[in-house]
C-alpha cells in the first residue's frame, strides 16, 4: 500500500492550491498588463453604452451646431463677433432658457461690442480651456467663473495655462458662469471623465456641465465633501438646488461621462437655419441649448463608444443630460468588497462544481473537470452582465475584469490540478488493480465499461501451481505473525520469479499460487513470447522455438527457479512436532479459457481447463511421487522428454482418461538466481 507520504492532496488542498495559483497569475499581469486591462474593463463599458443607449429624442437640451452647412452658407470660421451676437439673440427670442457655449472667444475685434451685449443681456454660460497633461503654459484672454472656495481643495488638480475669452467678454472676470471644456482624453482616445473643478493660481473653475447647472438653478455654491458611506462616490459636490442630493466624483475629482443618450436623439439645429429662421416654432421654449461646432476644420473631434469620430460637443451635451437626470455614473467606495464578494462566490461555484461525493453509487455523477474553464468564462460573463446592468439602470460603474479574470484562472488552473489528480488517481487505481488481477487483464479492464457479460478466449496456456506443503498443520502450531510472514515471503519470491520469466500470476489460492504463461498478453506486449530472460537460469535445452514450446520450456524454468529461490525462505529445520515445509509444483501445458465472469458489479477473472485442472492435480501428486516439481504430458511433448524422467500413466483425481506425468529430478542442489529474495520483508 502507499504510504502516507504519497497520499495526492484532497480536493480542499487542490482547490486551495489553485487559489493560490490564479492569484499569483492575477497579480502579475496586473503588474505586467494593468493598463490593457483597465482599457479592456473601460471599453467593456463603452459596449454597454452602445447597447442600451436611450434612442428617444432628447427635447431638454437642444444643440446649434456650427456644421460644414453652416460654414458653407454664413463663411468660414470664425464667423464676425456680430454674427455671433445675432446667434445669441436668436437662440434667446426662440424661448431657450438658458444657451452653452462650447466656444472660446479669445480675440477682442472691432465688431466685439455686440457680442459683449448679446452676452451681457442673455447671460450665457462660456467655455474655457486649461492645459492639464496636454501640457504648456501659455495664457491668453480672462478667466471667470471661479467657484467661491477660499482655496482649491484635494482632489483637483491645478493647470499650468488657459484660453480663455477676452477681457471685455468675461467682464473682467466678473462674469458668473464659465466652465472649462477641458477633457481627460485616455490612451485609446476616448474621452470618458472630465476634471468637474480645475484650479490654477488658487482659484476653483467647474466644468462646462456643473457651469450649466448652477447657471440653470441659480445656485454658485457648491460643497466638496468625502464620501463616507460604501456606496457612496469617494468625493462628491453637494448643492442645496441639486434634487438628487450630490454630484459623484472619482478619487481623482472627476466626471465619469455617462454616454447614456445616444448621439442621434440628440436634436442637432444647424447653426445657419437658426440665424435664418428656419427653425420649427415651439422647438426650443424652456430648453436649454448648446452651442459648438461639429465641423471637420475646427478640429473639435473625439472617439465614441458609438464608432467613428464624433464632435467634442458630445462629451459636454452627455455630461449635461446626466447631471439633469442625477445619474452620473461613478464607483461606489465598496468596489473592492464587491469584486472580493464576485470573486468568492465565482470560487464558490468552481469548488460545488468539482468537489467529490463521500460516497459513489450508482447514479453519482462527477462534473468533467474540463468544463471547469467553461465554467469559470460563464461566471465572466455573468460579471460583465451585472456590470451593464447596474450601469446601465442605476448608473454605478463597478468593476468586473478583475474578478472575472481571477475566476477564470482559478477554473483554468482547478481543471488542469483537477485533471492531473484524476490522472494520478487513476494510475493509483490501475496500479492497485494490477496488483490483484494480472496486469494486461488491469489494462484491459481500465479501458473498458462494466459488462455483465462472460469476455474469455480460449489459448494455447502453461499453467503452473505452487503450493506449500503441510502448511496448514504449520498455521495451526505457529502464531499468525509468522505464518504471514512465511506466505508473504512465498508470494514475493514466487512473483519476481514469475514475472523474470514471462509469466503472470494469476491468483494467489491460500498458501498456493497459479501463474499462466500466454494466457492473455497485453496488447502489443511479446515479451512472453522473446527469449528466456537476462539473468535466469536455464537447465532446459534449447528447442524447436515455436510459440507453444517457447512459453511451455519458461513456464518449466520457472519452477525449476522457484525451487532454487525457495531455499532459505521456508523454515529449515522444521519447529519441533512438525513436518518441515517444502515446495511442491506442477505444470502443464494445453488450451484454457481465460477471462471475466460474474454480474458487472461483482466479477472475477481466472483460468479455466482442462489444463488447469491436470496441473493443480499434478501438485497434489508430487508429496506421493516423491518429487518436487512435475509435468504433463502436454508441456513435455513441447519442450522434450530429454532431461525429464517419466513417471507412468496415472487416473488423476477427477479425470475420465489417464494421464502421463513427467517429472524434473534435482539430484544436484540448485543455484538460487534471485539471491535478494530472502531479503523480502
Amino acid at each position: 500500500m502507499a504510504s502516507s507520504g504519497s497520499r495526492l492532496p484532497s480536493r480542499y488542498g487542490v482547490f486551495a492550491l489553485s487559489l493560490l495559483l490564479a492569484g499569483l497569475a492575477w497579480l502579475f499581469l496586473h503588474l505586467a498588463a494593468g493598463n490593457v486591462l483597465a482599457r479592456f474593463e473601460e471599453r467593456s463599458g463603452d459596449l454597454v453604452w452602445n447597447l442600451s443607449a436611450d434612442r428617444r429624442d432628447e427635447r431638454r437640451l437642444i444643440v446649434v451646431d456650427v456644421n460644414e452647412e453652416s460654414l458653407k452658407e454664413i463663411g468660414p470660421w470664425p464667423w464676425p463677433h456680430a454674427t455671433q451676437a445675432k446667434l445669441v439673440d436668436k437662440i434667446a427670442a426662440l424661448g431657450a432658457r438658458q444657451q452653452i457655449f462650447d466656444i472660446v472667444f479669445t480675440d477682442s475685434r472691432p465688431d466685439s461690442d455686440a457680442l459683449v451685449r448679446a452676452v451681457q443681456q442673455q447671460r450665457p454660460v462660456l467655455a474655457q480651456v486649461f492645459t492639464l497633461e496636454q501640457g504648456g503654459q501659455l495664457s491668453v484672454g480672462q478667466l471667470a467663473g471661479a467657484l467661491d472656495w477660499s482655496t482649491c481643495p484635494a482632489p483637483f488638480g491645478a493647470a499650468a495655462g488657459y484660453l480663455g475669452n477676452f477681457a471685455a467678454l468675461s467682464g473682467n472676470g466678473s462674469l458668473p458662469y464659465a466652465g472649462h471644456v477641458t477633457p481627460r482624453i485616455s490612451g485609446d482616445g476616448f474621452v470618458r471623465h472630465v476634471p468637474a473643478v480645475i484650479c490654477f493660481q488658487g482659484k476653483s473653475y467647474p466644468a462646462l456641465g456643473l457651469a450649466a447647472l448652477m447657471r440653470g438653478t441659480a445656485d454658485r455654491t457648491l460643497a466638496l465633501e468625502r464620501g463616507t458611506g460604501l456606496f457612496e462616490p469617494p468625493w462628491r459636490l453637494s448643492a442645496s438646488s441639486i434634487a438628487p442630493g450630490f454630484i459623484p466624483l472619482d478619487d481623482r475629482g472627476d466626471l465619469r461621462v455617462s454616454w447614456r443618450v445616444h448621439p442621434n436623439s440628440f436634436i442637432s439645429l444647424s447653426a445657419a437655419d437658426v440665424l435664418a429662421g428656419r427653425v420649427p416654432g415651439g422647438l426650443l421654449d424652456n430648453a436649454w441649448v448648446l452651442v459648438g461646432s461639429s465641423a471637420f476644420g475646427l478640429n473639435d473631434s473625439i472617439a465614441t463608444p458609438f464608432g467613428g469620430v464624433g464632435a467634442g460637443l458630445q462629451v459636454h451635451a452627455q455630461v449635461i443630460t446626466a447631471l439633469i437626470d442625477g445619474r452620473t455614473p461613478y464607483t461606489p467606495r465598496a468596489e473592492w468588497l464587491a469584486k472580493g464578494l464576485a470573486a468568492i462566490l465565482g470560487a464558490l461555484v468552481l469548488l460545488l462544481l468539482a468537489r467529490r461525493p463521500a460516497r459513489k453509487n450508482a447514479t453519482g455523477r462527477y462534473f468533467p473537470v474540463y468544463l471547469l474553464p467553461i465554467a469559470a468564462s460563464v461566471w465572466a460573463a455573468l460579471l460583465w452582465g451585472g456590470h451593464a446592468l447596474l450601469l446601465s439602470r442605476s448608473a454605478l460603474w463597478l468593476g468586473w475584469v478583475d474578478p472575472a479574470l481571477f475566476v477564470m484562472m482559478a477554473g483554468s488552473t482547478l481543471g488542469i490540478l483537477e485533471h492531473a489528480k484524476s490522472r494520478l488517481d487513476r494510475d493509483r487505481l490501475y496500479m492497485h488493480l494490477s496488483s490483484y488481477l494480472p496486469a494486461p487483464v488491469a489494462a484491459s479492464l481500465a479501458l473498458q465499461p462494466a459488462s455483465s457479460a462472460i469476455k474469455a478466449s480460449t489459448n494455447l496456456v502453461s499453467v503452473m501451481f505452487a503450493d506449500i506443503r503441510n502448511f496448514s498443520a504449520y498455521c495451526e502450531a505457529r502464531p499468525p505473525d509468522e505464518a504471514a510472514a512465511v506466505l508473504h515471503a512465498f508470494f514475493s519470491v514466487a512473483t519476481r520469479v514469475v514475472e523474470s520469466e514471462g509469466g503472470v500470476i494469476e491468483s494467489f489460492q491460500g498458501d498456493a499460487i497459479i501463474a499462466v504463461w500466454n494466457g492473455e498478453p497485453a496488447p502489443g506486449d511479446s515479451s512472453a513470447n522473446s527469449g528466456k530472460s537476462k539473468g535466469t537460469t536455464d537447465a532446459i535445452g534449447e528447442n524447436s522455438g515455436t510459440r507453444g514450446s517457447d512459453h511451455a520450456r519458461r513456464a518449466l524454468q520457472a519452477a525449476i527457479n522457484l525451487q532454487a529461490a525457495m531455499q532459505g525462505v521456508l523454515p529449515d529445520p522444521a519447529p519441533a512436532g512438525l513436518e518441515p515445509l517444502s515446495l511442491g509444483i506442477g505444470a502443464e501445458t494445453g488450451p484454457a479459457m481465460a477471462g471475466s465472469f460474474g454480474l458487472a458489479s461483482r466479477r472475477t477473472h481466472m483460468v479455466m481447463g482442462r489444463t488447469v485442472t491436470i496441473a493443480s492435480r499434478l501438485v497434489e501428486m508430487t508429496g506421493e511421487l516423491a518429487h518436487p516439481i512435475l509435468v504433463g504430458e502436454g508441456l513435455a511433448a513441447l519442450v522434450g522428454a530429454a532431461g525429464l524422467q517419466s513417471m507412468g500413466t496415472f487416473l488423476l483425481d477427477g479425470m475420465r482418461v489417464p494421464h502421463h506425468i513427467y517429472a524434473y529430478p534435482l539430484a544436484a542442489p540448485l543455484t538460487n538466481p534471485y539471491p535478494l529474495a530472502t531479503d523480502i520483508q
